[in-house]
């Protein structure tokens, strides 16, 4: 009766061969943050930049905003593996019903090890970045200043970031879209000027952390920035300035973020104002002329105050008229996708003056998926 069941001839409970399990990233990521050494605060929000956007595989160089000399620079630890079983061997050409039953039980059961395998690599790669990141953090809060130090020169830390690209692409490193600098330590004084920075920063995305300059002077540091090659010039005011480790991250995974801050929302209102056009536009040109073929993420936020029908459903609308007006202007609507997350993850303190701030909408492009 065993034998004409076919429980004599179950294949499915065998594993084909073992395999190797890895979490690893599609895209190297490369690094390169330009710190004043001499501030407190800006050594404070350079670990903080290191400790948190660790990458298997991620290319660090920490310079000094004066001079741009070389305080420390490291590869992070490569992905892990594991040694894992295989899938479960197919069927035969006419399986009976119990070799079909209990091969529904080996692929259920292969699927619950792989998840179960794939979380416990994670951690451990998790736990591997965390412990290399605040050994780097620490070797560059320890480096020994060199005696001109006091040379503040931006432009010259910015070519040192360029050769650092360039040296990677000679040596065949290709690291696509995940190229981060971020510039941390501007002081009053620096933010008069914009940098000159050498046409071959490469696409990157140049994030500069708590700009203390006027919109005149921001807007002169990203021209500058942009036409030294940088495919995204980020400038976070101190009122923002939180969003530095965010900023990053989205970076070196080749995310792209937009915070339409001029597309700010009157209370319970959802329609774009005149003044959202000049960065509507700008939005525009990067989902069609730099990603024409990525995918974007439009979020959309409200203060805490309520509103009839909810503040979820006052989201979702503001989301949704930055979609439509895209749609409108010729960005496939496939291409675009609308969330609404409420009151939820407010940028500022929900008082008079912060509420008008959390009435936004947060576009996030990933230039590499196409739709």
């Amino acid at each position: 009766m065993l034998g004409v069941a076919g429980c004599g001839l179950v294949p499915a409970n065998r594993a084909t061969a073992s395999q190797l399990l890895t979490i690893a990233r599609v895209r190297p990521a490369v690094l390169v943050i330009i710190t004043d050494p001499e501030s407190s605060q800006a050594q404070r929000a350079t670990r903080a930049v290191i400790v948190a956007s660790p990458q298997a595989g991620e290319r660090i160089a920490v310079l000094s905003y004066r001079g741009g000399a070389v305080l420390a620079s490291a590869v992070a630890p490569a992905p892990l593996t594991s040694r894992v079983p295989g899938p479960p061997a197919p069927l035969p050409a006419s399986p009976t019903s119990f070799q079909k039953a209990r091969y529904s039980q080996a692929v259920d059961h292969y699927r619950a090890m792989m998840r179960s395998a794939r979380q416990a690599l994670q951690g451990r790669q998790q736990q591997e970045l965390a412990s290399w990141a605040q050994s780097f953090a620490t070797a560059a809060d320890r480096r020994e200043r060199s005696p001109d130090a006091r040379n503040e020169n931006l432009g010259a830390a910015l070519g040192v970031a360029a050769a650092e690209f360039s040296s990677l692409r000679q040596a065949g490193v290709t690291s696509g879209t995940g190229k981060v600098i971020a510039i941390i330590g501007t002081d009053d004084a620096t933010a008069r000027f914009a940098p000159d920075p050498p046409a071959a920063l490469e696409g990157s995305t140049v994030v500069v952390d708590n700009f203390p300059g006027d919109s005149d002077e921001e807007n002169g540091w990203q021209a500058s920035l942009v036409q030294g090659g940088a495919a995204r010039a980020v400038l976070l005011t101190p009122i923002t300035d939180d969003q530095l480790v965010p900023v990053v991250r989205q970076g070196l995974d080749g995310a792209v973020a937009d915070t339409l801050t001029s597309v700010l929302f009157g209370l319970g209102q959802y329609r774009l104002a005149p003044a959202a056009l000049p960065q509507l536009r700008g939005l525009l040109d990067l989902l069609t002329a730099r990603y024409p073929d990525a995918v974007a993420a439009i979020d959309g936020y409200t203060d805490d105050l309520p509103t009839p029908g909810g503040n979820f459903l006052l989201s979702q609308r503001r989301a949704q008229s930055v979609k439509n007006w895209l749609v409108a202007h010729d960005v496939p609507a496939s291409r675009l996708q609308t969330v609404g997350y409420g009151d939820t993850d407010p940028v500022a303190a929900n008082t008079a003056t912060g509420q008008p701030l959390n009435r936004r909408v947060i576009v996030i492009i990933d230039p590499v998926t196409a739709s």
